[in-house]
């Protein structure tokens, strides 16, 4: 195995390895559907051709449903009319944030927030908030905002904090050196020639080897052992607030100020959310128990996948390390990346787990994520049904296996991560608003490419596109 040496430039790059140019047999697309492919910068490839329905051992779906028959069901959702006050209320109080971004110096297109309200006099089943992923835009989560909108409901879709503006180390949380001892201890550590090549010859943290992340960790190991314990600190207790001030919490503050503009309107109030988004759906909902009613999630990150990664951006974050292979034209410091892997953090408090475990919850992962831990999030999942014992809400969970090949973001037709994406997306919609209506998931149809003919019907957004990769 070849071990990349600080000297090496290094990085795939998301946005570099996941592009693609179009062949001859591309489809011609909307100006729509052409804006969503511009911003998400990917391209989908065409879904084989052969059976529809892909079947695997039950065991190797890791679904936690233990004891569901004896739990109590949620009654199934009954629509409320929508008034003039209810509306006017909750458009005025949206309209400080969502009008804010438009006019703003440093607005990032494709991602403002925005919202879908029903008339007056509509019958609805509640609203629901949804939460992009980190680093991606409201186009990320569109087409089930739309999907869940046309079937029923008020939908609220503000961008995560600051990522509505296109200065991501100006407007994004994120972890850095505490002010009294960044000048000094930056100056001290770039002082080393190694380590000040790992840093200046950094990509992309997507695919990054283990070897050079050690690499990078080991110049500082014996000089500055305090700082060494302060980054290998996965609890980010005493240890790392010695050397570290993180802002990480604004993306709960943000998405609780979010929560209460649309308390006005009628009916249940849900979460939904991808990766980042998934983890600030869950924060709400554990927080606000008496204001969520449900909350469904997908390759929630709870914590990024390789640890070694996440101390590689401790440590070169505040150097100056930033990922320029998703974004090459808003690239962004790692001290960002380090931010979301303590809000992960956060919302694995037991407190919060506690919560969950009272509320019925979704939780969609795959078992080829590289971003999200799959498997802390697996333990997660186990602990809150544990706490919900018997007779406590349902708890729906389940793992698409290596073999399904569904990526990390599985939400939107067009995003392509890892060669692949999700070709169960429009069962993914069904259920979720089988989950969000009815409290319930056929677990086994998330797995299935046919649609449920029972469910409203998910539009086909592309159809036989071929491109070259």
């Amino acid at each position: 195995m070849h071990n990349p040496m600080p000297d090496e430039t290094w990085g795939s790059g998301r946005g570099v390895s996941r592009r693609g140019g179009a062949t001859r047999s591309e489809k011609i697309y909307s100006v729509h559907e052409l804006r969503v492919r511009q911003e998400l910068r990917l391209f989908h490839p065409t879904l084989p051709q052969s059976s529809s329905r892909v079947s695997f051992p039950r065991v190797r779906r890791v679904t936690v449903m233990a004891g569901l028959a004896a739990k109590k069901t949620p009654p199934k959702l009954e629509k409320v009319v929508l008034t003039k006050s209810q509306i006017e209320k909750a458009k005025s109080k949206m309209d400080k944030f969502v009008q804010k971004c438009p006019g703003h110096p440093d607005k990032r297109e494709y991602a403002l927030p925005y919202y879908l309200l029903h008339n007056e006099g509509d019958s609805v089943y509640g609203t629901v908030i949804i939460f992009h992923g980190f680093s991606a835009t409201t186009t990320q989560m569109s087409l089930l905002a739309q999907y869940l909108y046309e079937n029923g409901f008020n939908v609220y879709q503000p961008a995560l904090c600051g990522h509505y503006f296109n200065k991501p180390d100006q407007y994004w949380p994120k972890a850095d050196f505490k002010d009294d001892i960044k000048k000094d201890l930056v100056k001290k550590l770039l002082n080393d020639p190694k380590l000040k090549a790992y840093v200046d010859n950094f990509i992309s943290i997507s695919g990054l080897p283990t070897d050079y992340a050690i690499g990078a960790l080991n110049c500082i190991e014996k000089e500055y052992p305090e700082l060494h314990e302060a980054i290998c600190d996965e609890e980010y207790s005493t240890a790392f607030s010695k050397f570290y001030k993180s802002n990480h919490i604004d993306y709960f503050h943000e998405a609780e100020q979010r929560l209460k503009e649309v308390e006005s309107l009628p009916g249940p109030l849900m979460t939904v959310g991808l990766s980042m988004g998934g983890a600030a759906a869950l924060s709400i909902a554990a927080t606000h128990p008496d204001k969520v009613a449900r909350t469904a999630v997908f390759a929630p990150l709870l914590k990024i996948v390789n640890e070694k990664n996440v101390q590689f951006s401790k440590l070169t974050g505040p150097l100056g390390a930033k990922e320029k292979g998703w974004y090459p034209d808003m690239p962004f410091s790692l001290s960002l990346m380090v931010a979301v892997d303590i809000y992960g953090h956060f919302v694995r408090q037991k407190k919060h787990l506690d919560t969950l475990a009272k509320m019925p919850t979704l939780i969609v992962q795959t078992e080829i994520d590289d971003s999200a831990d799959h498997t802390v999030g697996l333990r997660i999942i186990k602990e809150i049904e544990e706490r919900s014992g018997p007779h406590g809400p349902p708890h729906f969970s389940t793992l698409y296996t290596a073999a399904e090949r569904v990526p990390h973001p599985m939400v939107h037709p067009l995003e392509v991560s890892q060669g692949s994406i999700n070709q169960f997306w429009q069962s993914l919609y069904q259920e979720t608003f089988r989950f969000l209506t009815e409290g319930t998931v056929d677990i086994n149809h998330l797995h299935d490419k046919n649609q449920d003919l029972a469910l409203p019907r998910v539009k086909d957004f592309v159809a036989n596109v071929t491109v070259s990769s």
